[in-house]
């Protein structure tokens, strides 16, 4: 009897989906404008599956850069209009809204000095770098977002590989006012062994601030909600993300109202 109970208790603790972090700040869900969902239909798809899973709210952030993704603030909000209204058609009751994620190259620094950025929510904008060397433009780029009142949140900073073997730099960085966003599909092994063991080592430093799916398509969708199974589950519940105080209400418009509370296929 001790042990059924045991199991029973067991199957009850039992996570099984996000709605513990709820808004998702990281995704390519916009249809058409960087490299993920390619149509309007593989953007539906991702944000089915992700609400079912217990995600509430969405923020899209379609990559800008200056040589392969100029995308600009007129080019994401019209695209992500388009979306919002797919969804309301469909009775999709979720938030989504949109910023981006900038590439840290010449062209970022300008855009920071003109103030000419897409924050997440507040003053909060997402950064990226190259999987195979540090920016050269890194600090100029921090020293500018600082300068004109913006604060950086770093992408999966487990996924530069280039700091995999000198994890003092990550120190650094928080040292010098960068925040961190955990890839939580990295739990997954989807990245590799070494990416993973990164996102283990700054989880277990407390160095992140958020986390985000960075969902492109629905082999990520399947490679984080496999997380979900993994003995990493719990200690992410119990991690303190800022996900969550994230107050959407200011940034959605009438637009942003969804109708209906469930999916019609």
């Amino acid at each position: 009897m001790w042990r059924m109970f045991n199991f029973l208790k067991k199957k009850a603790d039992k996570i099984s989906n996000w709605d513990f972090i709820q808004t998702d700040i990281h995704s390519h869900i916009i249809p058409g404008i960087d490299d993920g969902a390619e149509t309007i239909e593989d953007s539906i798809k991702l944000i089915k599956e992700m609400y079912h899973h217990g995600y509430k709210k969405m923020i899209a952030t379609p990559h800008i850069s200056e040589d392969i993704y100029p995308n600009s603030k007129e080019t994401i909000f019209a695209k992500r209009d388009q979306l919002r209204e797919k969804l309301a058609k469909l009775g999709i009751n979720i938030k989504i809204d949109a910023a981006a994620e900038y590439m840290i190259d010449g062209n970022f620094v300008n855009l920071a000095k003109e103030e000419q950025l897409l924050p997440l929510f507040d003053n909060y904008v997402l950064v990226e770098m190259s999987y195979l060397v540090e920016s050269p433009y890194l600090d100029i780029a921090i020293f500018a977002l600082q300068t004109h009142g913006y604060k950086p949140i770093l992408a999966h900073p487990e996924r530069y590989s280039f700091y995999h073997n000198n994890l003092d730099k990550y120190n650094e960085l928080k040292n010098k006012g960068c925040l961190f966003q955990l890839n939580t599909i990295a739990f997954s092994g989807y990245y590799g062994k070494s990416v993973k063991k990164t996102a283990e080592y700054l989880l277990g430093k407390n160095m992140y601030e958020f986390c985000g799916s960075d969902i492109h398509h629905l082999k990520h969708v399947n490679a984080l909600h496999s997380v979900l199974s993994s003995k990493h589950t719990k200690q992410l519940e119990e991690y303190h993300f800022r996900n969550n105080e994230i107050d959407l209400a200011e940034q959605f418009d009438s637009s942003s109202v969804l109708a209906g509370d469930s999916f019609h296929n």
